[in-house]
């Protein structure tokens, strides 16, 4: 079996999914997934600029049609006995949306149809999946899931309510929860028990024994009549409508073992079973989970990338069907947090997104977060391992390009959509960063910009004079022309030699970065809090 850990595929899903060399039968332990929902909508990588004439790129456009090799690729499907039900799905969804236009949810069926079916190849017997999706086709999903991993293995919906209120919606109730499908391979699933933590007025309910440990007294009885256990135990008799929960054998073994605290007249008390505070885990979490919020703007582990989901949520689903050691694919990987989450739990790891600055972005945030990782820890797959890869992809494909280099240097936001003509006013990627300054006797964080504009081949004397007015307009606070190193010179000479300042030293408004450079996993003359996100340096793996 290969390597399978720390693993990006810049690649389809699909592709990846098929390669039994990648993906061995029966290897991964845990799937969690975050698909386009079919909202029909058009997702940006977002960046608050000043100059509204700016276009963000699209992240992704989630809005499917039936293309023209979707019928044959249907009929595949219905011709596999094995598949024939997902087929069968799919057309119901055809016969619904019938004359309806070009948008076609039952393109958005047929592509994930594929991608789960070979999803449950690669999962293992005791493995467990989880399918993110929202209310506009979580119930056709899950007929899909049905169809493959069988209704009996249907676990829970779990329904996350992401934020309080939308107050935006009109004629309709707010949507303000996304749902989790989540299905196992076998009832033979690992499992651990997940927990929430107990509140401060649960807390408070507990008392001091005598030998220090904390504790409260529940009730020893049970509902119901139970003629067995209607009797006189030690001066106590349960109500008419209630029995004792235990024997009187072992009543009388549970007094012995301190586990039973009698009443000042030593009678028994109904409420007399010591529970113990260090031995409370918690309330089992249950399938409706309100006490993990959507990432605000402000939150420290926010990356700007849309849909991006809070690591609390990965962390307690890999917690729950995961152990130690165990792989975890994310085959939707966006910016990386079940990568991060697994990370952080001691889990290996298996991301794919067909974004090389998706994977461009979790790599670097993984580089930024864990600083027992080098650039060699983690493969990126299908994207430049080398200057030679670099310059074959600049001359290839130049918008490709400027994603992977944006991704890599840890950009929040993009400008430029593919085939799109005329300039884009010198801003390829744009970089948030969290600047120190001295504010009056105190040190805060304050938010700025860094504007990155890439070339993959001659770099025009102009191009950087150009980047000093873009820094300018933009009230950026730096810019940085990321090329590859014979054209460092030219950027040298013809920058700005101006500099800005942090509360501790100054740094060049205008600098040059080499594609070797960024290669060689090396930083940009910038701040330290350049790269910081979420849970900063890391030194090991927890292995909780």
């Amino acid at each position: 079996m290969p390597q399978m850990n720390r693993q990006l595929y810049a690649a389809d899903c699909l592709d990846i999914l098929n390669d039994a060399e990648k993906l061995p039968d029966e290897s991964i332990d845990l799937i969690y997934l975050d698909p386009p929902f079919n909202s029909n909508s058009t997702y940006n990588l977002p960046f608050k600029s000043r100059d509204r004439s700016l276009k963000p790129v699209e992240a992704f456009e989630d809005t499917w049609r039936w293309q023209a090799d979707d019928d044959k690729r249907l009929s595949a499907l219905e011709k596999n006995p094995k598949t024939r039900s997902l087929a069968t799905i799919v057309q119901f969804a055809q016969g619904l949306e019938s004359g309806r236009g070009k948008i076609s949810l039952a393109a958005y069926l047929l592509n994930m149809a594929q991608r789960l079916y070979a999803m449950k190849r690669v999962l293992k017997n005791t493995g467990s999946i989880y399918l993110h999706c929202d209310p506009t086709a979580s119930h056709y999903l899950k007929l899909l899931m049905d169809a493959i991993f069988g209704p009996k293995n249907f676990r829970n919906e779990i329904v996350w309510k992401r934020t309080s209120s939308n107050n935006a919606v009109k004629k309709r109730y707010g949507k303000i929860a996304d749902y989790l499908l989540f299905y196992t391979k076998s009832a033979n699933a690992n499992w651990n028990q997940v927990y929430h933590k107990l509140s401060g007025a649960e807390i408070r309910e507990y008392r001091l024994k005598a030998d220090g440990r904390w504790y409260k007294t529940e009730n020893l009885t049970a509902p119901g009549i139970n003629p067995n256990r209607q009797f006189t135990w030690r001066g106590a008799t349960p109500s008419p409508s209630r029995s004792w929960a235990f024997d009187e054998a072992t009543l009388e073994k549970m007094l012995q073992e301190g586990e039973i605290e009698l009443g000042k007249n030593g009678n028994a008390k109904l409420r007399g079973r010591i529970r113990f505070l260090d031995e409370n885990p918690g309330q089992k979490v249950q399938s409706i989970w309100t006490d993990i919020w959507r990432i605000g703007n402000t939150a420290k582990e926010r990356l700007g990338y849309p849909t991006q989901k809070p690591l609390a949520l990965l962390e307690r689903i890999i917690k729950a069907s995961s152990n130690p050691g165990d792989i975890v694919l994310d085959p939707f990987c966006g910016c990386g947090t079940t990568a991060h989450a697994a990370e952080t739990l001691g889990r290996k790891w298996i991301g794919i997104d067909i974004s090389r600055f998706s994977t461009g972005l979790v790599s670097r945030r993984l580089l930024d977060n864990f600083a027992y990782l080098n650039r060699d820890d983690i493969a990126v797959l299908g994207t430049p391992q080398s200057v030679a890869d670099a310059r074959s992809l600049a001359q290839r494909d130049k918008f490709e390009f400027e994603k992977w280099v944006c991704g890599a240097m840890g950009a929040n936001g993009m400008y430029k959509n593919p085939g799109e003509k005329g300039a884009d006013g010198g801003v390829d990627g744009v970089v948030e960063l969290p600047v120190i300054r001295q504010v009056g006797s105190k040190y805060e964080s304050q938010a700025e910009y860094v504007i990155i504009q890439v070339k993959g081949g001659h770099v025009a004397p102009d191009a950087v004079k150009a980047l000093s007015e873009t820094v300018r307009r933009l009230e950026a606070i730096a810019g940085i022309m990321v090329c590859f190193a014979d054209q460092m010179r030219t950027v040298e000479n013809q920058r700005s030699k101006e500099l800005w300042a942090d509360a501790y030293q100054q740094y060049p408004v205008i600098q040059g970065f080499s594609i070797e450079a960024m290669l060689d996993d090396q930083r940009p003359n910038l701040p330290p809090t350049w790269g910081y996100k979420h849970g900063g340096k890391t030194s090991a793996p927890s292995l909780l």
